[in-house]
């Protein structure tokens, strides 16, 4: 028997109770976009709003409960200064919600993620209580049995005990983990002759299997990043330290490996990673050569591989480069190559051609070359002939800035249709153009926020041509390497000093000076006749840069909003300003020197250009 519910009961429910919990749930997905999606994300206004809306009713109490307490925001109490200040800046809320973790482990087991971007801050920051910080937040994490990540809170490991490292190995349910491997200088100065761990043998004391058994408890873990210091000294992991931690992870799919010494990471350390990785980074690693490279690019590791980035591995030869972009990768969906040095072409061997059916996103960052041996092999290749395209090769000191060989051989294959899945393509150092002429015309190169660093300068409008009327002129040759970008709306009666703007910004900068100068020449005339044959007038229609027929965006936005300012070489101290690494990963890599605390418009304190990096962001 089918029940007809009462209507005229149905009207005196209220409305908050009639619908549906997947309601709710849109609303608090909308509510974290518009606070977190966006250019300057609030976790303090996000908060505000959640915690509103849950004294709203009952329903909403519910809601909102599970959706905050699953990924969690903490923040520093800066802001607040009607807070009781601890000897430890800033740590109030975080000693607050541990122990609302501990008073009510209901909640407690509904934390997945801890967002703790402002603590990490406050961490490097910090100059002797950098030990507290780390036991509170390894206290934090011992109180969520589901926490499954540890966002933008990274100390560096140094083989020796400490807490946050030892909580996150009971975490069985983490999904990421990031080590920071580095050296115990401390330890190493306290050292003697009558210390007994230097005679005698200790499985305790083995920095091997110290590092197995703080791995071997991620049975769920997915993605693992494993950075060296720089600065340190010795060998660094060894090879079962390495390759053991990463047989013991049965569901990793993404791996970054960088700044690994020779004798820690080889060739065959290489080909024997995992199989059905599907993002890989490998990172300055000295001890892989090119004959290691191109075993690995031929071996069955890489037919799962979706997503590669090779940054400053030293590839000097173009065959390597074509053993990447080849049909062997048959699942490659995104490609990264980073590295100042230009690779060649063997003495005798054919000119290889690149291609990838399944590639959607390209960055292609590599430095340029001689003319000599550079141009007649485009020229060749792509059956270019014109010998206009010669004359915008010249620079103002009247040297020849072009693309290397690889980089013409990458146009040309665009150009031949070798890649018809490509739809993104970013090439932050593109001398000619050559690039940014076989993708899809822009309008304009510039960002709305360049204004910003672009206006005390000159003032460049997002749509200009020909057509329009120029009131002055500044000539930029000399900042772009012999890209004139000489038309501008208005220029101010400032000098223009190169060091002063970013790489990124004058690499868009010459990017839309390109655009200008193929709309100063035309591309057609129409000419209008009388019935008579005689002409009457004359209508030029000009040129654009780039192809109609082509379905690649040329991209112009980097992986993270950063402003280098006076990187030489479109470098940050070694890393590459384009492409998010593990500087800004642990907030090393500020825009500026230091963290400016400022007000923003919603009224509560944020730092200054710190992003929340999680890192599936390195891929």
């Amino acid at each position: 028997m089918i029940r007809i519910p009462d209507l005229a009961n149905i009207s005196l429910i209220p409305v908050a109770k009639r619908l549906p919990r997947e309601v709710y749930d849109c609303i608090l997905d909308q509510l974290a976009e518009i606070h977190l999606g966006r250019d300057e994300p609030c976790p303090d206004c996000y908060l505000k709003d959640m915690y509103n809306l849950a004294l709203t009713s009952r329903r909403w109490d519910c809601a909102v409960k599970e959706h905050m307490y699953r990924k969690i925001w903490l923040t520093t109490n800066e802001d607040n200064f009607s807070t009781p200040k601890l000897r430890i800046k800033g740590t109030t809320r975080l000693k607050l919600f541990r122990r609302t973790l501990r008073e009510r482990p209901t909640l407690a087991r509904l934390v997945r993620e801890l967002h703790m971007s402002q603590f990490q801050s406050l961490y490097n920051n910090a100059a002797i209580d950098k030990k507290e910080i780390v036991d509170l937040v390894a206290s934090i994490v011992m109180a969520c049995p589901n926490l499954k990540r540890l966002h933008s809170f990274h100390i560096p490991y140094t083989h020796t005990f400490d807490r946050l490292s030892h909580a996150l190995s009971t975490r069985r349910n983490l999904k990421e983990r990031v080590w920071l491997l580095s050296e115990n200088t401390e330890d190493e100065e306290q050292e003697g002759d009558d210390d007994l761990s230097n005679i005698y043998y200790h499985t305790a004391t083995d920095p091997t299997e110290q590092f197995l058994d703080l791995n071997s408890n991620y049975s769920s873990l997915d993605t693992l990043v494993l950075h060296q210091s720089p600065t340190r000294s010795s060998t660094g992991l060894s090879f079962r330290a390495l390759i053991g931690t990463l047989k013991q992870l049965p569901c990793l799919r993404h791996l970054s490996i960088s700044n690994f010494p020779a004798a820690s990471f080889t060739n065959l350390t290489l080909n024997s990673l995992p199989a059905n990785l599907q993002s890989l980074r490998l990172e300055r690693l000295p001890g892989v050569t090119e004959g290691g490279l191109q075993r690995f690019a031929k071996s069955a590791l890489t037919d799962s591989i979706q997503s590669l980035t090779l940054i400053d591995l030293g590839a000097s030869n173009i065959l390597t480069l074509s053993q990447f972009l080849s049909s062997k990768l048959g699942s490659l969906v995104k490609f990264t190559f980073v590295q100042w040095e230009t690779p060649t072409l063997p003495i005798g061997a054919s000119v290889p051609i690149f291609q990838s059916s399944t590639l959607t996103y390209l960055h292609w960052e590599v430095g340029s070359q001689a003319i000599s041996t550079v141009y007649s092999a485009y020229h060749t290749l792509s059956g270019h002939s014109d010998p206009r395209s010669r004359s915008h090769l010249l620079s103002s000191s009247g040297t020849e800035r072009v693309p290397c060989l690889a980089t013409s051989i990458l146009a040309s294959s665009i150009q031949s249709n070798y890649f018809p899945s490509l739809t993104k393509l970013r090439a932050p150092h593109d001398p000619q153009g050559l690039l940014q002429s076989v993708c899809k015309p822009r309008v304009s190169a510039l960002l709305p926020s360049d204004k910003l660093f672009v206006s005390p300068l000159i003032s460049c409008p997002f749509v200009a041509g020909p057509s329009r009327g120029l009131v002055s002129q500044v000539d930029l040759s000399n900042l772009f390497g012999g890209f004139s970008c000489r038309e501008f709306t208005g220029v101010s009666t400032g000098t223009v000093d190169p060091r002063t703007l970013p790489i990124s910004i004058q690499s868009r900068l010459a990017a839309h000076s390109r655009i200008l100068d193929r709309r100063k020449l035309p591309c057609m005339y129409i000419k209008v006749e009388d019935p008579d044959g005689c002409l009457v007038d004359i209508h030029s229609i000009y040129g654009f840069m780039g192809r109609l027929e082509s379905r690649v965006k040329y991209e112009v936005m980097p992986d993270q909003k950063r402003g280098c300012l006076g990187c030489e070489e479109g470098r940050n101290g070694g890393e590459s300003e384009w492409v998010t690494g593990i500087g800004g990963l642990t907030g090393d890599s500020e825009d500026f020197e230091g963290e400016e605390a400022i007000l923003g418009r919603c009224g509560h304190v944020n730092r200054r250009h710190r992003e929340d990096v999680g890192a599936m962001d390195l891929f």
